[in-house]
């Protein structure tokens, strides 16, 4: 990436290079999935996808919220020239995280050996993805600090963009030598592969991050307070908007055989690709709106929010209609067992377009100032979530699953939108500015 920036610095920005990294990962993400798809049944890859899923959700929980704030304290110690305290909030919150992921992978293990009923590929797999958990947290951990410092490939490249392609060609090396793929060997694989990013990830930033200063027993207790007291409640908030497939995988893993968490995996992924476009207008739209805002041009966040809808509208139509005219002949990609998922994935999709619709109204929500309420709306849907999947799951099985995301997704982003509304007058949805957009013209 250093190598890349250099050579391009002149023609394109920083963000622009991460961007296509990202996407370059997801294609790869994409190919691992056909890949497992037609070298896994589908019952195994409907495991594999739970137990890697459990993993991401028990490792972000283990990071206890520390990665939602990182920024905020760096920023504020760096800029006050408190190099010390700065040293010591590191050093706690690394400390902390790391015993919290040992604790949440001693249980992980303990459930994988001791829970009745549990077959024996399911006990494996689940023992192997949770030696993951401490990898995953730490990650997410130093990712945020290492954006705090402008280490942004170190931030966002190996979860997004290294990982994916890593595990591509270690499959591909074991399918080009005849090893059969199975679940516990193919999570066994993820969480190798996740452990070496994380360690390469630490060495590489503790270039730049500082060393710890202040022993905790030294540092002043009203710190510690605020440090404990401001992570954990944005647990609930980054499960929902940063690991929403994997919560939900989690989710409808007791409800839906392995085979049909498999298909709602498939869908998931495939939609979270389209809404890569919609989440890229939104985050980059930020900055717009947080200077339209500062100078209060409330006009001129109408025109930004035109902006971020446009393209996240017409990739998310176009996304619709190659599925539903050719959504089989895709899905068929994957195997016979997902050609049948046309609606759920269609449902699924759906969802982005109508994340598209309502525009960037979360990202202004935090641009103004509101985290707290936003915070209040992300566990709100979350717990949406949870009651939708257990209302509609056992009934109507992978389309229940797909209209309980739909659901969730409604209320939350109709919440978000009577929130700004209510908080600041704001609105960014298509009707409103696409309407003032007309009557200015005409």
């Amino acid at each position: 990436m250093a190598f890349l920036h250099r050579h391009l610095k002149p023609f394109v920005s920083t963000s622009s290079l991460l961007s296509l990294a990202r996407i370059a990962g997801a294609a790869a993400g994409f190919a691992t999935q056909v890949l497992l798809a037609r070298t896994l049944h589908a019952s195994a890859l409907g495991l594999f996808y739970s137990v890697t899923s459990l993993a991401a959700v028990m490792g972000m929980v283990a990071a206890l919220g520390y990665p939602s704030i990182a920024s905020r304290f760096v920023s504020r110690y760096r800029e006050k020239g408190r190099a010390g305290l700065l040293a010591a909030f590191i050093a706690y919150v690394r400390t902390t995280v790391t015993r919290s992921a040992v604790l949440a992978t001693s249980v992980v293990i303990a459930f994988a050996v001791f829970w009745p009923g549990l077959e024996l590929d399911a006990r494996i797999a689940t023992g192997a993805a949770a030696f993951a958990i401490p990898a995953i947290a730490a990650i997410e951990l130093n990712g945020s600090l290492a954006s705090s410092f402008r280490r942004f490939a170190l931030a966002y490249l190996p979860d997004t963009c290294i990982r994916p392609f890593v595990l591509l060609a270690a499959l591909l090396i074991l399918v080009a030598l005849g090893a059969t793929l199975t679940a516990p060997l193919t999570a066994g694989l993820f969480a190798i592969i996740i452990i070496g990013l994380a360690v390469v990830q630490y060495l590489l930033l503790s270039r730049t991050v500082p060393g710890a200063e202040i022993p905790e027993t030294e540092v002043p207790p009203r710190y510690l307070r605020i440090w404990r007291r401001e992570g954990p409640p944005l647990v609930l908030v980054a499960l929902y908007t940063s690991f929403f497939a994997d919560v939900d995988i989690l989710l409808v893993t007791p409800l839906l055989t392995s085979a049909d968490t498999a298909i709602i995996g498939i869908c998931l992924k495939m939609a979270l690709l389209v809404g890569f476009a919609v989440q890229v207008a939104h985050q980059v739209s930020v900055p717009d709106l947080a200077d339209a805002h500062a100078r209060k041009e409330h006009g001129h966040i109408d025109t930004i929010a035109l902006k971020a809808i446009g393209f996240p509208l017409a990739a998310t139509l176009g996304a619709m209609l190659v599925v539903a005219l050719w959504g089989e002949t895709i899905l068929s990609l994957f195997g016979p067992d997902f050609t049948g998922a046309k609606v759920p994935l269609l449902i699924l999709i759906g969802c982005q377009l109508v994340r598209a619709l309502f525009g960037p109204n979360v990202a202004l929500l935090s641009v103004i100032g509101a985290q707290r309420q936003n915070a209040l709306l992300a566990v709100t849907a979350l717990v949406v979530l949870v009651l939708t999947n257990l209302a509609l799951v056992p009934p109507l099985g992978v389309v229940g699953a797909a209209l309980a995301v739909a659901v969730a997704t409604l209320v939350w982003l109709s919440a978000c939108a009577v929130v700004l509304s209510r908080v600041s007058g704001l609105r960014t949805d298509a009707l409103h500015v696409m309407s003032r957009a007309l009557r200015e013209r005409g």
